[in-house]
């Protein structure tokens, strides 16, 4: 059984191999994990209060936690290239519910943030996957069915 694979997923002259999203990705991280930085680095000096019940939050923990969830939603897109019947749908819907559930420790009172630094800890959660996301999904082909050839005007 032959599978289809889209012409901007094949490498250059090696025609049947799937050209990885990683690479993308981690340009894609690099870009979230400044972008958090510049922002952690710009609510710290408009005075936002990064203390908590446990002790103050690092600014070096805004690229870390954006660059260690990057490197899992990529190792999530690969996966799912590899076994879903429609990878990037998939991807987006596993990852927007990730983003999501990642909301729920910030917003919990166990850290007892202050109220702008838990709106400034959801925002940055939803700018670094509103860079991630896009950039992994665009690299991901949609399969509707695994050895079917590609819809004629596809071709």
């Amino acid at each position: 059984m032959a599978v289809y694979v889209p012409e901007h997923r094949q490498a250059p002259g090696q025609s049947g191999r799937l050209v990885p999203v990683w690479p993308r990705g981690l340009v894609a991280t690099a870009i979230a994990a400044v972008t958090t930085t510049v922002m952690a680095v710009t609510a710290k000096a408009v005075g936002v209060d990064f203390g908590s019940s446990v002790g103050e939050v690092p600014l070096s923990a805004f690229p870390l936690l954006t660059i260690y969830c990057s490197v899992v939603g990529i190792i999530i897109a690969e996966a799912m290239i590899r076994i879903a019947t429609m990878p990037r749908s998939t991807f987006q819907i596993t990852t927007i519910v990730l983003t999501g559930l990642s909301l729920i420790p910030d917003v919990l009172p166990v850290f007892e943030f202050d109220l702008a630094f838990v709106g400034f800890l959801c925002l940055t959660h939803l700018v670094a996957a509103a860079i991630v996301v896009p950039m992994i999904a665009v690299r991901m082909e949609e399969r509707r069915g695994l050895g079917l050839p590609a819809p004629a005007h596809r071709r």
